[in-house]
């Protein structure tokens, strides 16, 4: 059964920077600490509603922090004390993503840089690292834009199937929460056994990155009943030219589950599981390869 999208006119993203004290100098800041062609496209957008920044005392921020979770627990604290929050809201045309995003989030980076402040994503609803600076210049889907990665490790330890059995749980549910701002839907895939729960993850991230280009067309997109999968899609996922695997395309059954959030399933043909298809039809990469290095970074257009 074939799925229709539809990608609106217009996205918004935002990020807020927790801190002791206001900014100051915007302008410096991002000439400061962001690469050159970078720096310019924020400073040709602040102030307009392609970049713009509000700042607000904390305890009458528009935004609640509270249920923001992250890796570092002297973040969380950071947080729960600091006197300001500093807002980077970026509405744009989809003709501009994802460099327009990309803009958005650089500018909050280096605000919170200049500030020592905690950066927080609002669409996933989590810290992002500050210090990470390997794509500053480029733009990858891998740089924690999904909002989503490997659940606790056998259901934190709950689970108590047989690790060789292929279809021994139901643990693993996986969605994303963040490709909104790129005009797509976000993806989900569940009743994932936990042995398969790393190939499930990256079948989402190839999904994705299969789905991104959409985002730059407004209005109404229908699917192809299954959509294919390739080595160059899991690739571009990381910012990546080189193949990552020799076989051909990966069939995979998107379904609507709710308004901007489908589900990824087995192609109609499969006549097993999903464990079953997870186990036998993937590309060993798939259940391998956790983090990947980018041999470049794809300039945001």
């Amino acid at each position: 059964m074939r799925v229709t999208i539809t990608v609106p006119e217009e996205t918004t993203t935002g990020f807020v920077i927790a801190a002791d004290r206001d900014p100051g100098d915007i302008a410096s800041a991002l000439s400061r600490h962001l690469p050159v062609p970078l720096g310019a496209a924020a400073a040709v957008r602040l102030g307009t509603p392609h970049l713009m920044i509000a700042c607000h005392p904390a305890k009458d921020s528009p935004w609640d922090l509270s249920d923001v979770v992250g890796d570092d627990e002297d973040d969380a604290e950071r947080l729960l004390h600091a006197a300001r929050h500093i807002g980077v809201t970026s509405v744009l045309p989809v003709g501009d993503v994802p460099s327009g995003p990309h803009v958005a989030r650089a500018t909050a980076c280096a605000i919170a840089e200049s500030l020592c402040g905690v950066l927080v994503d609002l669409a996933t609803g989590r810290t992002l690292p500050v210090a990470s600076r390997r794509r500053l210049d480029g733009f990858a889907l891998a740089d924690e834009w999904l909002g989503t990665g490997l659940p606790p490790y056998r259901n934190s330890g709950r689970c108590t199937a047989d690790e060789d059995d292929i279809d021994g749980c139901a643990c693993v549910t996986l969605q994303t929460c963040g490709l909104r701002r790129f005009g797509i839907p976000e993806l989900e895939i569940t009743e994932v056994a936990c042995p398969h729960d790393l190939a499930a993850l990256n079948l989402l991230r190839t999904t994705a990155q299969r789905l991104l280009p959409l985002g730059r067309h407004p209005g109404e997109h229908t699917l192809p009943s299954e959509l294919l999968l390739t080595s160059a899609d899991f690739s571009a996922f990381w910012g990546n030219q080189d193949p990552m695997w020799d076989d051909g395309p990966i069939a995979v059954q998107l379904a609507e589950v709710a308004p901007d959030r489908l589900s990824v399933r087995p192609p109609s043909g499969f006549p097993g599981t999903l464990n079953e298809w997870l186990w036998d039809d993937l590309p060993p990469v798939l259940h391998e390869l956790v983090t990947c290095e980018p041999d470049r970074t794809t300039t945001p257009g």
